[in-house]
């Protein structure tokens, strides 16, 4: 059914809904794989459709498919009558932003298998709205956009977000073809290299001092002086949303150490989550007005419409449209800019900028233009000149305005966060260095206090790791590093290969190429029981670079047959 790109369009535009009676008519526009749907208010008064249903069809029966989320913590896989959510926090859970009580809602992004094709459905651009598909247990599938509560005044229209579609035998070639009409719309903001470096969070969490900081840039002059970048994560400010004000643990000014990590020869790097406030801050306790509303015309909570957040809630979010706002913002971040000398920032939470259910100040924006709206502020205060990764963010509505992107749960020490966080990433692999860079999250490989697990579960991680060949970044106290542990950290940083490429929603084999070159071959075993018996067509060329303790190979007539056990991993690597 979905095989050959002229009759996947032609199929599309037959479901093309018709306009509604009395109310508006939509127009789609098609140009070559792509289209945008005009819809006019034909009527004497204002209308807000909120959710506008544009296509109504149906998907090959027995089709697998990947569906992208809103937010960075959602994805899912499946059939229509058989759906896995591969993070731990759908859109449709904790955040609230649908209401999938008979159907399935995705975002941004369809990926559709069915009798060994692909077909894709994927909104090339957000620039003012997210876009939705809904799919049904019957395999019912609903296209549309989300106008937020934007009203169109009486005879004028909007015009949806771009609607592309591809198709073919090769996965990896249809992602290729949608990241390029993705640049078309968002520009890709470009960076020399990946960055590098190490991170203070998943050791120290929110209770990080300043000695803690200087304690690791000692080892980042000796002996981890590949690594560039030195993370302060949350902790060093007194208050969400003040953070230009230290904590007690950074008595000495956070502008200071950033001086003394410049003078060490490596990069200070910050993290702050721009769009929102605690109830306790001086941000908030001055400027309420500056907030997003609640029908009440009071600073709205996010956590009664969303999820609230994972410390020092109740969580207020910054009302983007509003001048003064963005002047805000433009004062803080060129502060830290300028003043500390920040030129990476790990802007989390940025999710939260998209807020719905809540009433800002310009009505004639939506959510999606006042999240990008207060990003082009932070940005343009920086001259342009910062890194920005993006934490916790809404996915598409970020297209063209980071340069790394986080693409996958925060890193535990334990095998299921590995292998979830795996999956995650390797699902957006295709992503890096397309749409930006991927963040697969740090590199964890020390056991903490209440984080503790075995050597074939640090493998998995390491070996997943070096399939996304995303941003590295340690995220262990670095003095406790033993040399076998630092040669892997070293492995991972001086990785140049592309993002290694799956033939199939199955995840089990990957190749990875550099210059064109493959080089490296990966296999992962999936179940949690049963051990997986492959037989290889590699010759002697191909060495295994690292396994775990229970990895088995033999050479038989047939090949290399290895063994891999449960929640295990390999990769192969090519001898130079």
């Amino acid at each position: 059914m979905f095989s050959k790109l002229d009759s996947v369009l032609q199929l599309v535009r037959q479901w093309q809904l018709s306009s509604p009676q009395d109310q508006g008519l939509y127009t789609p526009q098609w140009s070559g794989a792509e289209c945008v749907v005009r819809v006019d208010n034909l009527s004497a008064h204002s209308i807000s459709l909120g959710q506008i249903d544009l296509f109504d069809g149906q998907l090959p029966k027995g089709a697998k498919f990947h569906g992208e989320g809103f937010q960075m913590l959602a994805q899912n896989y499946g059939s229509a009558d058989n759906i896995t959510a591969i993070g731990r926090c759908p859109d449709a859970g904790e955040y609230r932003l649908s209401e999938d009580a008979d159907h399935f809602t995705a975002y941004n992004q369809l990926l559709i298998e069915s009798e060994g094709h692909y077909t894709l459905l994927g909104f090339s651009s957000s620039h003012r709205f997210s876009g939705y598909f809904k799919v049904y247990p019957s395999g019912r599938l609903v296209i549309g956009i989300d106008s937020d509560t934007l009203a169109i005044p009486a005879r004028h229209y909007l015009v949806s977000e771009s609607l592309f579609v591809a198709c073919g035998e090769s996965r990896e070639a249809v992602l290729e073809q949608f990241a390029k009409a993705i640049e078309q719309h968002h520009p890709r903001l470009n960076w020399p290299s990946k960055p590098n470096g190490w991170c203070s969070w998943y050791h120290y969490y929110a209770d990080v001092s300043a000695e803690d900081i200087e304690e690791n840039l000692q080892q980042l002059i000796s002996p981890h002086d590949h690594l560039d970048y030195l993370l302060i994560d949350d902790g060093y400010q007194e208050f969400m949303g003040d953070w230009l004000y230290p904590s007690d643990r950074f008595s000495g000014g956070v502008e200071s150490l950033c001086k003394r990590i410049r003078e060490q020869g490596k990069e200070p790097a910050i993290w702050v989550a721009p769009f929102i406030a605690q109830a306790e801050s001086r941000l908030f306790q001055q400027h309420p007005d500056w907030f997003v509303k609640g029908q009440d015309g009071q600073p709205l909570a996010a956590e009664e419409v969303t999820y609230g957040g994972w410390r020092c809630t109740p969580w207020y979010v910054l009302d983007t449209t509003q001048e003064q706002v963005n002047q805000y913002l433009h004062q803080v971040f060129s502060h830290m800019y300028h003043h500390w000398g920040v030129k990476y920032f790990k802007l989390d939470a940025i999710y939260w900028g998209t807020l719905a259910k809540g009433y800002r100040a310009d009505q004639n924006k939506t959510r999606i233009e006042a999240y990008r709206m207060g990003m082009e502020a932070i940005n343009n205060a920086c001259n342009g000149d910062a890194y920005i990764l993006g934490c916790n963010a809404p996915m598409w509505p970020s297209l063209g305005l980071v340069h790394g992107m986080r693409i996958a749960d925060d890193v535990e020490r334990n095998i299921g966060r590995f292998k979830q966080i795996a999956k995650e990433t390797f699902f957006r692999n295709w992503q890096d260095m397309r749409l930006w860079h991927n963040d697969p999250d740090c590199v964890t490989l020390n056991n903490i206090d209440n984080q503790q697990t075995n050597e074939a579960a640090y493998n998995w991680h390491r070996v997943s790791l070096l399939a996304s060949s995303g941003l590295v970044f340690s995220g262990d106290r670095l003095i406790e590093l033993d040399a076998a542990q630092a040669e892997v950290l070293n492995v991972l940083q001086k990785n140049q290969a592309d993002a290694a490429r799956f033939a199939d929603f199955g995840l089990q084999h990957a190749k990875q190429y550099q210059d064109d070159l493959l080089i490296r071959q990966y296999w992962f075993n999936w179940d949690e029981h049963n051990s997986l018996e492959i037989t290889l067509n590699v010759d002697a060329q191909w060495q295994v670079l690292w396994a775990d303790s229970q990895f088995t190979s033999e050479f038989t007539a047939n090949g290399l047959t290895i063994c891999l056990a449960p929640n295990s991993a390999v990769v192969f690597e090519k001898k130079a």
